[in-house]
């Protein structure tokens, strides 16, 4: 082919996407999903981003005006620690205010109670106010709210008719669940704050909080004070006249048991000691003497009155038992020197059974004398035990009636102690009334709040146009993974398994162009429009190896471009010295044909069919020398090109005498001829609507092609807009436009 040398086929270059077992697939190295890829999604749906981005601001201001704005207010009360009395009190029973965190928090359940809400609805007559009652028989609606913000909602009037004591319930319980009070820290100041839909009606009711609660105290301990004054004396009278009964009581006791002296039983108690010390003596000497007597009766018993020992003896019996002894020693002396009958032996003998005699008899009348003795003792022991015995009687009886007497004192002292105790605090109750001072003082008052705290319109704004970016960004990438149109080559490539040959831009998307994208060729040659279509033309002839003459453009559906594109290589390779001829082939659209407005009794393709030996009528453009075969006259219904093998021998005919045919062909889906037509062909350039066509419809078109076409086919996307493309990215030459449109400028 006699080629520019621009265009003269070198081999095939290198390529990003290869061949691999019949599917083309990115490289190794790049990741499926990656950032670049999110964000090309997101530009190319960057319509649904705004859009929905703007529909959930819009619902959030909506959603913002149709809440109640709620205003708050708050008021600052300090809690007095120290003594609330001016009068002194005793030591440890100083009143002071609270010092403990349980203390804090009952002055918080103080403030939040039932009884204070209906205090505050008294102080402030709310109960009164149309706006209030409106406000607590029928909460507002979102509706309410979004006429209130237009100024069409009338409350006034929208209060229910209910009982005073059902207002009254209702109203105390709406104060209670919109009061709040917190501790401040660890310290002990108070903060009170309400919120409410009315700014004014809010900084009225913290105030009248604050204010109750610091006088509440005062004036309840004031009244306590008078009813406990009150209490008390009736007590201390009653109690007074308990305590002199008491007293006679014990008195008269006293005289009537004999019980004058509190010490009357001291000397009984004397009486019994001294007794009790004479009883152990005259024991000892029973005892002594019971010994004795019963020692001399067992001698005696045992061996005879010479037998008993010296404690039942007399001075007389010791002297006879001297004598006696003397003469047994002269009767043991005479013994052995004298016979029996001596009568000096018998003598002696004699005077001493004479002693023994008196002995025996002395010995008899000093055991008389002990047993005297021992009966003496004795009935002195049992005369001190029973005068002992008498005087126990009397004590014990006395001791009974001390046992009473302790119990009326201790009666009495109780009642004189419980009366005294009443007194003192009469006193002390008496003496501190009107000295009371608050418990609370207000430290800071509530102001009227200018500004709402909800809703927070900047806030809700903010939530809804993160909730917008994120469901936009969602719809954007569901929409665009279910999208099944085409953008870039590379969507070609992986999706079809062709070769992508190029990507044509719509004119008007790139600069410099003219009014029609043929005018922009012819005026702008070396202009973005055109080198698109020379990229489209060096991508065939790589695919054919340089053997491609003969190129059929064609498309699945109408409505691609194909007519225009085949009129805009045409001119374009005339441009640049090539011999080309376009042939119309769409004999129902004939689109090339009204394009350059061709009359309609000149030869044309019918012509050129019929007349094989006559040479073929093309004419030629009046802006570049390309040629076109155009269908001048209507062919008859039913009648196709491709009868007899008349549309292949025209087609051997041209490609003898040009250098490129361009075949303009009827749609692949609806035109069965198509088929035979692209059969005809070299290489297919099958044109693709940029974000139109789907690859279903690609698809079934390409399942209708020859074997022999599928290999050299090839797919043009056309009518793309290089301003979106940029912003959708990929890997072709149309998403870098940016960087290289100043280039043709």
């Amino acid at each position: 082919m006699n080629l520019p040398a621009l265009y003269e086929p070198q081999g095939r270059p290198p390529q990003l996407l290869a061949r691999d077992t019949g599917t083309y697939r990115e490289e190794d190295g790049e990741d499926a999903i990656s950032v670049r890829f999110l964000f090309a999604m997101l530009m190319r749906r960057r319509e649904v981003v705004v859009l929905t981005l703007a529909l959930c601001v819009m619902l959030a201001l909506v959603f913002t005006s149709a809440q109640s704005r709620i205003y708050s207010a708050s008021a600052d009360v300090v809690m007095i620690t120290g003594d609330t009395q001016i009068a002194p009190e005793d030591e440890g029973e100083a009143r002071e205010g609270p010092t403990r965190a349980e203390d804090v928090e009952t002055q918080i359940q103080l403030i939040r109670s039932r009884d204070m809400a209906g205090q505050v609805l008294e102080a402030t007559g709310l109960e009164e106010d149309a706006s209030f009652r409106a406000d607590v028989l029928e909460p507002r609606s979102m509706l309410d709210n979004l006429l209130g913000t237009v100024g069409l909602s009338d409350r006034q009037g929208a209060s229910q008719e209910v009982d005073a004591a059902t207002l009254r319930e209702r109203a105390v319980t709406y104060l209670i669940k919109r009061i709040h009070v917190i501790r401040v820290g660890n310290s002990f100041n108070l903060r009170i704050e309400f919120s409410d839909v009315d700014a004014a009606r809010t900084a009225q009711i913290v105030n009248t909080y604050a204010r109750l609660y610091t006088l509440d105290d005062l004036q309840e301990r004031a009244r306590g004070s008078a009813e406990a004054a009150e209490t008390l004396r009736e007590k201390v009278a009653e109690l007074s006249e308990t305590a002199n009964a008491a007293f006679a009581k014990v008195q008269a006791y006293r005289v009537a048991n004999g019980l004058i002296s509190s010490s009357a039983t001291g000397l009984t108690e004397q009486e019994i000691s001294t007794y009790n010390q004479q009883v152990a003596s005259a024991r000892a000497e029973a005892a002594r003497d019971a010994a004795a007597l019963q020692s001399a009766r067992s001698q005696m018993a045992a061996g005879g009155a010479g037998n008993v020992g010296s404690a039942a003896s007399s001075p007389v019996v010791a002297s006879l038992r001297a004598q006696r002894a003397q003469l047994v020693t002269r009767e043991r002396d005479l013994s052995q020197r004298y016979f029996d009958e001596n009568p000096e032996l018998v003598t002696v003998r004699r005077q001493i059974s004479d002693l023994e005699t008196q002995i025996a008899a002395e010995v008899n009348r000093s055991l008389q004398a002990l047993s005297t003795q021992a009966r003496a003792s004795a009935q002195r022991l049992s005369s001190l035990l029973a005068s002992r015995n008498g005087t126990r009687a009397q004590l014990g009886a006395d001791n009974t009636a001390l046992v009473e007497l302790a119990g009326l004192e201790k009666e009495a002292d109780a009642a004189q102690s419980l009366y005294r105790s009443y007194l003192e605090q009469l006193n002390k109750v008496v003496a501190g009334s009107g000295t009371e001072r608050p418990a609370a003082r207000l430290i800071s008052a509530a102001n009227v709040p200018g500004l709402p705290v909800s809703p927070n319109l900047t806030l809700n704004l903010a939530l809804g146009a993160v909730a917008g970016i994120f469901a936009g960004a969602l719809l954007a990438i569901v929409s665009e993974i279910s999208y099944r149109g085409f953008t870039t080559m590379e969507d070609v490539e992986k999706r079809l398994n062709v070769p992508g040959l190029g990507a044509i831009p719509a004119f008007a998307t790139v600069q410099p162009h003219s009014g029609s994208p043929l005018e922009t060729v012819r005026d702008f040659p070396d202009g973005a429009f055109s080198e698109a279509l020379r990229n489209v033309i060096v991508s065939v002839r790589y695919l054919t190896g340089g053997s491609g003459r003969v190129i059929a453009l064609a498309s699945s559906v109408p409505g691609e471009g194909k007519s225009t594109l085949s009129a805009c290589l045409g001119r374009s390779l005339a441009t640049a010295g090539e011999k080309v001829v376009v042939v119309d082939c769409d004999v129902i659209r004939m689109q090339l044909t009204r394009m350059f407005a061709f009359d309609n009794g000149q030869p044309g393709l019918m012509e050129a069919l019929a007349a094989e030996d006559s040479p073929i009528p093309c004419y030629e453009e009046p802006e570049s020398e390309m040629r076109i075969v155009p269908i001048t006259r209507a062919f008859a219904k039913g009648e196709r090109l491709t009868e007899r093998g008349r549309f292949a021998r025209m087609v051997a005919r041209l490609r003898e005498d040009y250098d490129v045919v361009l075949l303009d062909c009827p749609p692949v889906l609806p035109i069965a001829e198509t088929r035979d037509i692209i059969a005809c062909a070299d290489a297919t350039l099958l044109v693709v609507g940029w974000r139109k066509t789907t690859d279903r419809v690609v698809r079934a078109a390409m399942r209708l092609l020859p074997a022999r076409a599928r290999k050299n086919l090839g797919v043009v996307l056309n009518k793309v807009d290089m301003e979106k493309q940029v912003r959708f990215g990929g890997d072709d030459a149309a998403s870098f436009y940016t960087q290289y449109a100043g280039y043709y400028r």
